[in-house]
């Protein structure tokens, strides 16, 4: 009930045993129902990782999306808002 037209949508793909529900979540953004057309996608299993057995790549994905989003999206996200990150407009700053 939150997708919108306008509203942003980010859906992180791990590899773990939910990834049948982020493949849910997936189709049902890709078929046009909400009208938003600003989905951006991050899926784990397109990032090559040389060396690694794919055993493994359960074990690794979550550091890949932490790194992006933490670190990447984070600081694009900072630049583009101008809104320092360490700054928190409600979280601890109301009872609720």
């Amino acid at each position: 009930e939150l997708v919108e037209p306008g509203v942003p949508v980010f859906l992180f793909m791990g590899e773990d045993e939910n990834r049948k529900l982020d493949e849910r979540v997936r189709a049902f953004l890709t078929r046009g129902v909400t009208g938003d057309t600003d989905i951006n996608i991050i899926d784990t299993a397109e990032f090559a990782i040389p060396g690694l057995d794919d055993e493994f790549r359960v074990i690794v994905s979550p550091w890949i999306l932490s790194s992006l989003v933490t670190d990447r999206l984070a600081a694009y996200y900072e630049t583009v808002t101008k809104h320092n990150l360490n700054y928190r407009r409600y979280y601890h700053q109301f009872d609720y």
